[in-house]
């Protein structure tokens, strides 16, 4: 089980105590301290739409232009990580997207 995320999100701190709380080995990617790349973000795109995984509520998301909104790409999110919803986890090679410890069990 790998999480990807931001260390300070209530919800990787959260996803992190349920894997502890459940025996379940995890690892975290930073994306602030381990980085994110083209790769990365295709992945997740390989599974998800653009739409899917950006967080609208966020304040990174209010602070974008119109411009940006109406392109997003995958150099938008690599310039702009928090765009991403948290957490984003990989089991078996399948993307889960947001705090569902029913889907991780």
């Amino acid at each position: 089980m790998k999480i990807f995320g931001i260390k300070n999100c209530d919800k990787i701190k959260k996803t992190i105590l349920w894997c502890a709380s459940n025996g379940r080995m995890c690892e975290f990617h930073d994306y602030r301290v381990d980085g994110i790349d083209t790769k990365l973000v295709e992945s997740f795109l390989s599974q998800h739409s653009m739409q899917e995984l950006v967080n609208k509520r966020s304040t990174t998301w209010r602070n974008l232009t119109n411009e940006e909104k109406s392109n997003l790409n995958s150099d938008l999110i690599i310039a702009n990580p928090t765009l991403l919803k948290r957490p984003i986890v990989s089991i078996s090679g399948q993307f889960h997207i947001g705090y569902f410890p029913e889907k991780w069990a």
